[in-house]
């Protein structure tokens, strides 16, 4: 072979070739390198200087904080078995971290790597071929998906046990003679029942003393007509342990439905009030004798919601302000305050928002002239921190007067909070700023923070922002929050942050006042991003490509060289690979394919990879991964592609293991998760029944990740029965305008930040499966929503010609960039670059629907320019022939 081409040529090849690839001298330990090529010095970011002549472990150290590992010891030990044995020693999926040139860094990676003993003429190794394979990506999706599916199996077990332990009882009753087939600890201790005697037992044949009451009714007509049936403070008479009791009980029947939504049973939910209700008429009775004993002694009563500003009053409270006429409104009442005693009024109700306690001492102006000292005091309710309600008594205390000092000042906000806050005036000017605040601004003392406008802490553009977007905002729905820019006004420096900004209403006339801030510097975050990018920029530098057999084509595609892995992997003499002789390597079902794919890339001159299968000359068939790259001379003319073939058996039967594992994983997990969901809803609602907001709130987050859960279990379904052709379709005639209508009615309503303009073609009468198509045009409007943060158009479309109708979805999103555009429509495709952490998913939405509308006969595509948006469309035939 060495007769065809010179040395020099050969050296050509090696350096120009795609993959990595490193010549080690065999002088142990020192293993000193001989030559590298560019791809090797390119993955690993080094320079030809650097290595050459270089003990291999002087030139990539071992990782200090990586002794776990031992991968230089690994290492050593496959240089020795390549030498001892004198064949190809390969070590797989071990980690080996590349240090950063001229830092104490390194970074993370996973290696498969073959050393390849090179033999002379006598079959004495004289040198080491060291190919290294970066299966960093494989090795961490492995363990995110046994982390994933991890994380699964407990939730399932956290909410059985909170189904167990949930504060309420639950049950669930089958078929018309209503049998017990799941319940609480609390419901069987509200029947005064062990659950193991309940199982499997018709509920009113344990329960006899509730036949009769209508219960046997309501549950029926709950199996019947699939609505709700709620109980309030309902009577049942039970049997516990030996004693009839007459027990109170709120309870909620709910139908349980199946997976195609047979109602086969009702969802019992039940809470035992009785001494709820016997304390609430005891409370009634005992309130009837506190206002009678308030009354004797000359008290007036008041109730204040703070949230309305609604007052209640009783008729002696309102004789001790001077209206014998009886209560009259709010601002009635404050007008007769003395002018001298507001302020400690209003001081003493802000103090009372603190402390919860409420007392102050004022004096009055009658309707006759007379002046009148009154003493109030009262309690204020919170709820969820939140002051919603102050009760309270008032007394004429004229006979007793008094002074008192003034109430000490509330503090607005917290001076030492890391976050800047603040209070800014309608007029523009700041009335508090804390210290975090000053630093954030500039301003060094108290006639700063009150004199300089907020125009001057902001640039041009962000002041405009405030004054007509913010602003307004704040003051007609009561709080904005977003990014924006600031400005020190001692340094000059202008400053990402992000702004929470609320409405100050007046207590009492409810007119804004003051807008009040929390503003975060995004600094530190920004500076997190920017090292992240940088470090996903390097990552995305190293070029992956595998060991393999190595190949030279000239311009008309006649394979002019192979190595001489190819030559032992196929079996056929060197001289019959040239030409096309190469091709009596794969199996025959695939070499249409194969010619036809090479032939369109040798027109378009385009990088590429090509699966196909080969035989082996141990006549085993083995999936190849083709990879090629086209050359041009100095003066740009197209001379060939110099590529390789990389064995990746091994990875489709991982591929084909793992498909297998999403499918059986996604379907045993989808019934479970329905039943969780089902199970997450009924809580909730029980939960905002009895006012246990806060439980509630968890619980809807619950919902909310299931939501998300359903959604990636059905890709990945989708996925398998795609990749193992049981997607099934059932194809009928529909309008295709109607359908698109129909979609983006329910989807604007999903979307507050977003508004969908859609323009339809005349209308289209398509047979295609029409919840399949569905499936794809969500996808799109979705996608388009989630890559447009900072726009609010999306723009939908149909057309129509003589044989198909199309629809393209529009957005002024993020974009794509170009060399990506060839991936959209991948699997586990998805954003790239700093956004890849900002859009949660696993990149499956496009590839099924890609999958869907080539199975509908059509076309997919997309057209984008990174920066200003995206335009995804498809068509589909008018009329689609059956086969």
């Amino acid at each position: 072979m060495t007769d065809h081409f010179s040395l020099e040529v050969y050296r050509n090849i090696f350096y120009s070739n795609i993959s990595a690839h490193l010549v080690i001298g065999i002088d142990a330990p020192d293993y000193t390198i001989l030559d590298v090529n560019n791809a090797y010095l390119k993955a690993t970011n080094t320079s030809r200087d650097a290595l050459l002549n270089k003990p291999v472990f002087s030139a990539f150290p071992e990782n200090p904080n990586d002794r776990e590992s031992e991968n230089i010891a690994r290492s050593s030990f496959s240089f020795k078995e390549a030498i001892a044995t004198k064949r190809p020693h390969t070590t797989s999926n071990y980690r080996y971290d590349i240090p950063v040139p001229g830092t104490d860094v390194f970074v993370e990676r996973y290696w498969t790597t073959t050393n390849t003993p090179i033999l002379d003429e006598a079959g004495e190794v004289m040198f080491l071929l060291h190919t290294p394979i970066d299966v960093t990506e494989l090795v961490k999706l492995r363990a995110r998906e046994e982390a994933n599916l991890q994380a699964l199996k407990d939730q399932r077990k956290y909410l059985q046990a909170t189904l167990m332990q949930a504060p309420v009882g639950i049950g669930i009753f089958r078929g018309s003679d209503n049998i017990v087939e799941m319940i609480n600890p609390q419901l069987a201790t509200l029947y005064g029942m062990d659950r193991e005697v309940l199982i499997g037992k018709p509920i009113f044949d344990v329960l006899t003393h509730a036949r009769g009451q209508g219960f046997e009714q309501r549950m029926e007509h709950v199996r019947a007509t699939g609505e709700t049936f709620k109980g309030k403070e309902v009577l049942v008479p039970l049997v516990r342990n030996g004693v009839q009791e007459d027990v109170y009980v709120d309870f909620v029947y709910e139908p349980f439905r199946e997976e195609d939504g047979t109602i086969t049973g009702v969802i019992t939910i039940a809470t035992e009030i009785t001494e709820q209700v016997q304390g609430k008429r005891q409370l009634e009775e005992a309130e009837e004798r506190a206002r009678l004993a308030v009354d004797s002694v000359g008290m007036g009563t008041f109730d204040l919601d703070l949230i309305t500003g609604q007052l209640v009053t009783s008729d002696t409270f309102a004789r001790i302000h001077g209206f014998e006429d009886g209560p009259v409104t709010r601002a009635e009442y404050v007008a007769v305050f003395s002018k001298n005693d507001l302020l400690n009024r209003d001081l003493a109700i802000e103090e009372a928002l603190k402390t919860g306690q409420l007392f102050y001492e004022a004096r009055i102006n009658w309707k006759d002239g007379t002046l009148h000292w009154i003493r109030v005091e009262g309690k204020v309710y919170f709820e969820a921190g939140l002051a919603v309600r102050i009760l309270g008594v008032t007394l004429d205390i004229t006979e007793q007067k008094y002074s008192r000092g003034e109430q000490k000042k509330l503090l607005s906000l917290v001076a030492n909070s890391v976050d800047m806050m603040s209070i800014l005036s309608l007029n523009g000017k700041h009335s508090y700023v804390n210290d975090a605040g000053r630093a954030l601004l500039g301003f060094e003392n108290d006639q700063q923070v009150s004199t300089i406008h907020v125009k001057a802490l902001y640039t041009p553009e962000d002041y405009l922002l405030m004054k007509r977007e913010v602003v307004p905002a704040v003051i007609r729905e009561g709080r904005w929050s977003g990014k924006m820019t600031i400005k020190n006004i001692k340094t000059g420096e202008t400053i990402e942050v992000f702004n929470n900004s609320i409405r100050i209403d007046d207590p009492e006339s409810g007119v804004p006042i003051a807008i009040g801030a929390v503003v975060r510097d995004l600094r530190p975050e920004n500076a997190a991003k920017h090292a992240l990018e940088k470090s996903e920029q390097l990552l995305r530098s190293i070029t992956t490509a595998a060991p393999t057999g190595l190949w030279q084509s000239d311009a008309a595609g006649n394979i002019i060289y192979v190595n001489q892995t190819w030559i032992d992997w196929t079996g056929i003499p060197f001289e019959e690979q040239l030409g096309e002789g190469w091709l009596k390597s794969v199996l025959p079902e695939d070499v249409p394919f194969v010619v036809k794919k090479f032939k369109q890339l040798f027109e378009s001159h385009a990088v590429f990879e090509v699966e196909y299968r080969i035989l082996h000359a141990d006549g085993t068939e083995h999936w190849c991964l083709a990879t090629g790259r086209p050359q041009y001379n100095s003066e740009k003319v197209f001379e060939g592609y110099i590529g390789a073939g990389v064995d990746i058996t091994e990875q489709k039967f991982l591929q084909q293991q793992k498909d297998n594992f999403i499918g059986i994983a996604s379907h045993e997990l989808k019934t479970p998760v329905t039943s969780i969901k089902a199970y997450t809803q009924v809580l909730e609602r029980m939960f905002r029944k009895n006012g246990a907001m806060k439980e509630a709130g968890m619980i809807n987050k619950m919902d909310g990740q299931l939501n998300r859960l359903t959604s990636l279990i059905g890709d990945l379904l989708d996925v398998t029965k795609i990749n193992s052709g049981r997607l099934q379709f059932n194809d009928q005639e529909f309008d295709f305008n109607k359908l698109v209508s129909d979609l983006v009615e329910d989807l604007q309503r999903t979307t507050q930040d977003h508004v969908l303009v859609a323009s339809y073609a005349a209308p289209q009468f398509v047979v295609a499966d029409d919840e399949r198509i569905g499936q794809v045009i969500t996808n799109l409007i979705t996608n388009a929503i989630k890559y447009s943060p900072g726009s609010k158009r999306i723009e939908i479309t149909t057309k129509a010609s003589e044989n198909e109708v199309e629809l393209s979805v529009r957005d002024y999103g993020i974009g794509i960039a170009k060399a990506d555009l060839n991936k959209v429509f991948e699997q586990f495709y998805r954003v790239t670059g700093a956004m890849q952490h900002t859009f949660s998913g696993l990149g499956l939405g496009h590839y099924i629907s890609a999958e869907i509308i080539k199975r509908a006969g059509g076309r997919i595509w997309v057209e984008s320019v990174e920066g200003e948006g995206s335009t995804f469309s498809f068509a589909i035939p008018l009329k689609k022939v059956k086969s």
